[in-house]
C-alpha cells in the first residue's frame, strides 16, 4: 500500500507542478491544434487535466490535515466523509465551468427517508460523484460506502479517503471473487444507520465497444443488450450480496443521460457534449416492497431505468 501511494502521490504533485509551469505555453499549443478540427475541444481538455491534479493534491492535503488534527477525535469519520463530498462537488462544478455543462437533478421524492442502497447507471468516470452530489450533500452530507473497481486506487484522494470511509475496491479480474462477494456483503450487514452504501450494477461504463465484446463473449446475453440499448446486464454477484445482506435499507436508483460523452479520450476531444445538460433522476423503492427474487426485482427496475433514460433524452430534445 505505502509503496503504491508514494508512487501516486509523486505523480499527481509532480504532474500538477509541471503543469502549472507549462499551463500557458501549452494552452497556446493547444489552441493552434485546436483548429483542426478533431482537436476543437484540446484546449479544454488541458484545462481539465491541469484542473483535476490541483483537486487532487487539495484532496490529499485536506485529508492530511484532517489525520493530523481529527485522527483521534470521534467525528473523524465525519470529517473525512466533508473532504470526499467536498471533493466531489468541486470536481463537479470545476467540469461544468470548463466544459459548459448544466445539471438538472428531477425525483427529489426519493431524498427523504432512511439510508439506502444506492444502484447507479454507470456512462462515464463523471458519474461517481453523482451520488455524492444529488444525493448525500442534499440529505445533510450523509455517508456513502462505494464498491467500486480497484483501478481507481491510481487516485490519492480515492485511495486515502476511500480506505477511512469503508470503501471496497473491487479486483475485477475473477482471481478472488468469492472474497470480493462477501466483502461487499460484510460492508453492507454492518452499515450504520445514518449511511447508504452504491455500486454499479453495470460492473464498468457502457460503450459501444463494451457491448460488442460483451455481446462476442456471452452470445446469450443478446436479448438484454437489446432489451437495454442504454445499459448492460447487470451483474448480479456485488448487487446479490448487498440485497442479501442488507440490514433494511430501502433502495434508490439513480438514471441520467448527458455523461455519455466522457467515456473515452476520443469522446472526450469530440466535444459533441459541450454546453449539454446533464439530467438526473432518482427514484426509491421501500424496503418492505424488495421482492425475495432478487433477479426479477433488478431486470424490472433496469426496464424503468431504461425508460428513465428514454424520458430524460426526450425532456433535452424539448428543449
Amino acid at each position: 500500500m505505502w509503496k503504491r501511494r508514494a508512487g501516486t502521490l509523486s505523480a499527481i504533485f509532480l504532474g500538477f507542478a509541471l503543469c502549472l509551469v507549462l499551463y500557458v505555453p501549452v494552452l497556446l499549443i493547444t489552441l493552434l491544434l485546436s483548429l483542426l478540427k478533431p482537436l476543437r475541444r484540446l484546449p479544454m481538455v488541458w484545462t481539465f487535466i491541469t484542473c483535476y491534479l490541483f483537486y487532487e493534491c487539495a484532496g490529499v492535503l485536506r485529508l492530511t490535515w484532517v489525520w493530523l488534527r481529527y485522527r483521534h477525535d470521534p467525528d473523524w469519520i465525519r470529517k473525512n466523509r466533508l473532504v470526499q463530498i467536498w471533493w466531489a462537488r468541486s470536481l463537479l462544478r470545476m467540469g461544468a465551468f470548463v466544459f459548459r455543462l448544466d445539471f438538472a437533478a428531477s425525483g427529489t421524492e426519493a431524498l427523504p427517508g432512511n439510508s439506502a442502497l444506492m444502484f447507479v447507471r454507470h456512462a462515464s468516470l463523471g458519474d461517481t460523484v453523482i451520488p455524492l452530489v444529488f444525493f448525500s450533500y442534499p440529505r445533510n452530507n450523509e455517508g456513502i460506502r462505494y464498491v467500486i473497481k480497484k483501478e481507481l486506487l491510481i487516485s490519492p484522494s480515492l485511495d486515502i479517503g476511500g480506505h477511512r470511509l469503508s470503501t471496497v475496491f473491487v479486483d475485477r479480474s475473477g482471481l478472488d471473487t468469492e472474497h470480493a462477494l462477501a466483502t461487499v456483503g460484510n460492508m453492507t450487514a454492518t452499515a450504520p444507520e445514518d449511511e447508504s452504501l452504491l455500486i454499479f450494477p453495470e460492473g464498468t461504463r457502457n460503450t459501444r465497444s463494451k457491448r460488442q465484446q460483451l455481446r462476442n463473449k456471452s452470445p446469450h446475453l443478446a436479448e438484454q443488450l437489446e432489451r437495454w440499448p442504454d445499459l448492460l446486464p447487470p451483474r448480479m454477484g456485488g448487487v446479490g450480496a448487498m440485497l442479501e445482506n442488507n440490514p433494511g435499507k430501502d433502495v434508490v436508483f439513480a438514471a441520467h443521460t448527458g455523461f455519455e460523452g466522457y467515456a473515452n479520450l476520443t469522446e472526450l476531444l469530440s466535444g459533441t457534449w459541450q454546453k449539454s445538460t446533464v439530467r438526473i433522476h432518482l427514484w426509491r423503492v421501500p424496503y418492505a416492497d424488495i421482492p425475495a427474487d432478487y433477479k426479477s426485482f433488478l431486470f424490472e427496475q433496469w426496464d424503468n431505468m431504461q425508460a428513465v433514460i428514454n424520458d430524460l433524452r426526450q425532456q433535452e430534445s424539448n428543449t
